[in-house]
């Protein structure tokens, strides 16, 4: 097995240290597999030493002087863009909007990175910025202010060099830059304790995940907002792991740790897959698609970091949804010892993933990263689309029903540990009702991992929208709020925990969890979010929502702070189930591996786990 594909392995192995620490005791009663032994390995050399990597003083001397040049922002190296984002580059940088937050209150300049320019995705785009764009070339870009954790992305006509709007994400952080990246990658090759560990010089070609992000609970990652990420070094034949956690913020090594990856033939059968990227961009990703069938009409788009997206779909003539989509995936692991001795002064990235730390009880904590799945080019999302969407029939005994649209999500490498796959499907009934669902089929880094898929569904009932939970009777939300399913003490018609309706006419839809009704499901122990629409929260792509890890959080709540009125409100649902993988014989759940065909040829095997509430319309008189 290549070492490339033993690096890849490592970081979702850490990331399976969390997971398994949160379902023993928070979901699920089936037994749990046994954890593997984790280690984690400590810096004890000066984290000064790390200044003499080319790379790092490199970087650092261009910030020191840029900031003397009065130059707050840190550009894009000429190799890392091509013309028509150099000439953006060259007009945000003189941008007083763009560059608005790069002063302090004392008027000093704060650290901040450009750290993408491309072609710019249809979904990052407010309506407006999409119909000039269809005549001419537009650009996004993101810069990272590394003193308040703050992401501006802007949009800019390339054509006419005019910047058409500018949105700032607080708490928020981009895919990082491919200086960083190689920064990264430099430090983690250079760190003494990666050296000895490996019992070798680790090669370039040995990482993977360099760029994917990470932070620790209760740690600078998080209190201090350390911007970190996590190159991991990956042994299949050993069944481990290493992964560095690599602090970009002040550039040094915080940690190393051994994760077991569990055991697996896994080959790498990758090579004769066609994802054909630049159709799925020219035909998916920079315009929408519309389709009707079955009563039916609606339109959907691959967007940038937020997945398959649905917009403005009707029934029989009738608004339905304004937007449904997957906004991310959070995966956690559990390592059951070491949180005392772990240095957590950074945020951890691994391959455009975010992987981060949370404390537990008795030592333990969490290990894990977002995932966002996107566009497969101008966008560093790791699990890209394999092949374009794709429309099926619905059948039950025999007849037709429906319809669903699915979106393929794969990591390069996958079913090989360390490795994901998502699809994103949506099922529309010739009775109206329509169903959301995410789809793990593993492989991920363990074999005991919590996925959490962050859904937002805006519906379209006509804007004066009324939300209910059912109790014994349809009680009514007054106020942004949020509730668990599995505290549920009843169901309507042994089905319906939710609905929403337009105020005035009463009509809407019945929400039915699942509860292992649906096929290939263990139920979805979901958190459902009732808040009122807002400019900025979630309409265009967002980047990454909330913690992987902290599990008393979906990063939902930060849209319920002001606990505003939605009564008579533009309502908008997330739901946001909870999902423990099984990779126990005969048990498998969200698992993958290979097993020997009847033919005596290795065959990728496959146990889905599928997730999302089903929206039914209520009948007159219910």
């Amino acid at each position: 097995m290549s070492r490339e594909i033993k690096i890849s392995i490592a970081i979702l192995l850490f990331g399976l240290l969390g997971v398994a620490a949160y379902y023993s005791s928070d979901i699920g009663t089936h037994a749990e597999p046994t954890l593997d032994q984790e280690r984690v390995i400590l810096p004890n050399h000066d984290p000064d030493i790390y200044r003499h990597v080319p790379e790092v003083q490199a970087y650092i001397d261009a910030v020191k002087i840029g900031l003397t040049k009065g130059e707050a922002v840190l550009p894009l190296e000429s190799s890392e863009i091509d013309s028509n984002a150099q000439k953006v580059q060259n007009l945000l940088l003189q941008d007083t909007a763009f560059l608005k937050d790069t002063v302090s209150y004392n008027g000093k300049l704060q650290h901040n990175d450009m750290m993408t320019i491309r072609p710019a995705i249809t979904s990052a785009m407010n309506p407006q910025s999409q119909k000039m764009c269809q005549s001419a070339v537009c650009y996004q870009a993101e810069k990272y202010n590394f003193v308040t954790n703050v992401t501006t992305r802007a949009i800019v006509d390339a054509d006419h060099l005019k910047v058409l709007e500018i949105k700032r994400f607080n708490e928020m952080q981009p895919d990082i830059s491919r200086r960083l990246t190689k920064i990264a990658q430099a430090i983690a090759l250079y760190a003494p304790e990666v050296k000895q560990e490996l019992g070798a010089n680790p090669a370039f070609k040995d990482m993977s995940m360099a760029n994917v992000r990470g932070s620790l609970h209760q740690s600078p990652c998080e209190t201090d907002n350390h911007l970190c990420v996590a190159p991991t070094f990956s042994y299949h034949d050993r069944e481990e792991a290493l992964w560095a956690i690599i602090d970009l913020t002040d550039m040094k090594l915080v940690a190393a740790k051994w994760a077991g990856l569990g055991k697996t033939t896994t080959p790498s059968c990758i090579s004769e897959r066609s994802l054909q990227n630049r159709h799925i961009m020219e035909n998916f990703c920079q315009k929408d698609t519309i389709h009707e069938e079955d009563g039916w009409k609606l339109a959907y788009r691959i967007t940038g970091s937020d997945g398959l997206e649905v917009i403005n779909a009707a029934f029989n003539g009738t608004p339905v949804l304004k937007s449904a989509k997957i906004v991310d995936w959070h995966v956690s692991y559990q390592a059951k010892e070491g949180a005392s001795s772990l240095d957590t002064s950074t945020d951890t990235y691994v391959e455009g993933r975010r992987v981060e730390y949370v404390r537990g009880e008795n030592d333990s904590y969490y290990f894990g990263y977002n995932d966002a799945m996107g566009c497969p080019m101008f966008s560093t999302s790791v699990v890209l689309p394999f092949n374009a969407p794709r429309i099926q029939p619905i059948m039950e005994a025999g007849q037709k029903v429906g319809f669903y649209l699915i979106q393929d999500y794969r990591n390069p490498k996958w079913p090989m540990a360390c490795n994901y796959r998502y699809e994103n499907r949506f099922e529309f009934y010739r009775d109206g009702s329509f169903r959301v669902v995410g789809v793990n089929k593993g492989r991920g880094c363990g074999k005991n991992a919590l996925y959490r898929p962050v859904m937002r569904i805006d519906m379209a009932l006509g804007g004066q929208e009324a939300f209910y939970k059912y109790n014994g009777n349809w009680e009514p939300w007054y106020v942004e709020n949020s509730d668990k399913q599995d505290e549920a003490i009843a169901y309507d018609q042994d089905q319906y925990l939710y609905k929403i309706t337009d105020k005035t006419t009463q009509k809407g839809y019945y929400i039915e969890p699942n509860r292992g009704q649906f096929a290939n499901s263990r139920g979805d122990h979901a958190t459902l979010f009732a808040t009122r629409y807002q400019e900025g929260e979630g309409e265009q792509d967002l980047l990454t929502l909330g913690s992987c890890c902290k599990l008393s959080e979906d990063g939902v709540e930060r849209y319920l702070e002001s606990k505003e009125s939605i009564d008579g409100a533009d309502i908008v649902l997330w739901y946001v189930p909870r999902i423990r993988n099984d990779a126990r014989e005969g048990h498998e759940y969200c698992w993958a591996d290979t097993v020997l065909g009847k033919d005596g040829n290795l065959k990728v095997k496959v146990w889905p786990c599928e997730v999302g509430p089903k929206f039914v319309p209520i009948k007159t008189g219910q």
